[in-house]
């Protein structure tokens, strides 16, 4: 067993804790905790048996590599949350021309009235 295989799950464990704790302060969502815990969980997972995770992924993908396979996995994730976190902004930037729009147009009635 080597050094990181002892210390992120302990890392791991620790945040999921830190996301219970946030879920019972109800500063998190149980949506939240749960997609959370599902990948910290993982992470555990990966760290204990990385060798069996890394081969499973090249068969998958039909990569000879299993260092390879992780890069392009770990690629494929990173544009994943990429495109989710743009429709996010993009999402909240409409959220907030409605209500600055909104505001004025209160603001403008007000100054009407008065």
């Amino acid at each position: 067993m080597k050094f990181f295989q002892i210390i992120v799950p302990i890392i791991s464990l620790l945040f999921i804790i830190g996301l219970v704790r946030r879920y019972y302060q109800t500063r998190a969502s149980w949506q939240e905790v749960s997609v959370g815990g599902v990948f910290w969980i993982g992470v555990m997972l990966f760290a204990l048996f990385p060798d069996f995770f890394s081969i499973k992924i090249a068969q998958l993908f039909g990569i000879e590599s299993n260092v390879n396979a992780i890069i392009f996995f770990c690629i494929g994730l990173i544009f994943f949350f990429q495109y989710k976190l743009f429709f996010m902004i993009k999402k909240q930037q409409s959220a907030l021309t409605e209500l600055v729009r909104k505001l004025s147009l209160e603001e403008a009635e007000e100054e009407q009235a008065s």
